[in-house]
C-alpha cells in the first residue's frame, strides 16, 4: 500500500524472539539488544552490539539477518523518535477515546489537532535540550555531582 514507507519491527516482540531462540544470558542479551535498538549514535550502537557478541555470538548474525534498519533507531531511514514498540496503537486509542464515535471528519480533525499538539510539545522539549542525555540520565548526573561535591 505504501511502498516508500519504512517497515520497522517492534523491539518488544523481538526480545521475545531472542528469548525463544537464545536461552544463554537472556537477561543480559535482552538488555544489550534494547540498548542497541534505542541507540542514537553509531558508536553507542556498536558498543551494545559488541556486548551482545561477547554474551552470545549467535545472536548478532540473527539480528543482522533480520535487517538492522528495521529495528535499530540509528540505522532506520526514518525518524522513529520514541516509537520503538507497537504500543502506538494503544496510545492513539486511549487518546481518542472521547472522539471515537464522532463523524469521520470530526474524528480526523481531532486526530490532526492531537498530532499537532504532540509535535509542538516534542519540538519545544527538543529546543530546550542541550545534551544528548535523556532527562533521567541528566538528573542522575546532577544528583551524583551534588553528592560528589559534598564528599570533597
Amino acid at each position: 500500500v505504501f511502498p516508500e514507507a519504512a517497515h520497522c519491527l517492534c523491539t518488544y516482540h523481538m526480545t521475545h524472539n531472542l528469548r525463544k531462540h537464545f536461552r544463554i544470558h537472556t537477561a543480559e542479551v535482552k538488555e544489550a539488544f534494547v540498548a542497541a535498538a534505542r541507540a542514537y549514535t553509531v558508536e553507542e550502537y556498536n558498543k551494545h552490539m559488541s556486548d551482545i557478541e561477547k554474551l552470545n555470538p549467535r545472536v548478532t548474525p540473527f539480528l543482522e539477518g533480520i535487517g538492522i534498519h528495521k529495528w535499530a533507531r540509528v540505522h532506520c531511514p526514518n525518524n522513529r523518535f520514541f516509537t520503538m514498540t507497537s504500543n502506538a496503537a494503544e496510545t492513539i486509542n486511549s487518546a481518542i477515546r472521547d472522539v471515537r464515535d464522532l463523524p469521520i471528519t470530526t474524528l480526523l480533525e481531532s486526530l490532526r489537532a492531537l498530532q499537532q499538539k504532540w509535535n509542538v510539545a516534542n519540538r519545544d522539549e527538543a529546543k530546550s535540550t542541550f545534551t544528548t542525555l535523556t532527562k533521567k540520565a541528566h538528573r542522575m548526573l546532577e544528583e551524583n555531582y551534588k553528592f560528589a561535591s559534598i564528599l570533597s
